[in-house]
């Protein structure tokens, strides 16, 4: 009777773990659009440190940790919730997997758009009037040149009659 129990018992309890919701992100987590936003700037400020802060005298890795408290103080997250979003998303793989993708294509696409031609907006551009006066005639075609001979290969030269003749038969035909 007691086996039986048992048994009920964990059948319970496993159904009651299995059915419980995958993606659901517990009390005090950033959600997962909150906290891609945030990591996107996050990268964003990295960025902007390697690419304008270059100064030896400075240390590096305080001006990083300024702008990050920046990126808190625009998105109203404090370190501590941020830290502990991180290491939860970093424990589930596949929802972080998914964000990391989506900011890889959200980076994607904006280096498209920063590097895409911009087609000229041609109502904006001021033309110079034409002069058809002075406008450039097409130059008249050049004859084409019949192929120099080469004086090493003899050809045979057909009589002036002959040739006139069959000209004529050409022409009648």
């Amino acid at each position: 009777m007691s086996r039986l129990l048992l048994v009920c018992l964990s059948a319970f309890v496993f159904c009651l773990v299995s059915c419980t919701d995958k993606d659901k992100i517990p009390k005090g987590v950033l959600p997962k659009e909150k906290m891609q936003k945030v990591l996107w700037d996050m990268i964003q400020a990295e960025r902007f440190r390697e690419t304008f802060i270059k100064d030896s005298s400075q240390d590096l890795k305080a001006e990083t940790f300024k702008l990050y408290a920046q990126v808190f103080e625009i998105h109203k997250v404090t370190k501590d919730e941020f830290v502990k979003s991180y290491k939860f998303y970093m424990s589930r793989p596949d929802i972080a997997r998914d964000m990391f993708d989506s900011l890889a294509t959200q980076a994607n696409r904006r280096r498209e758009e920063l590097y895409k031609a911009k087609p000229l907006d041609t109502a904006q551009v001021k033309q110079p009037p034409v002069d058809t006066a002075k406008t450039v005639q097409p130059q008249p075609l050049q004859p084409v040149l019949p192929p120099v001979p080469n004086p090493n290969i003899r050809s045979k030269k057909l009589p002036l009659r002959k040739l006139k003749s069959d000209t004529l038969l050409k022409l009648r035909q």
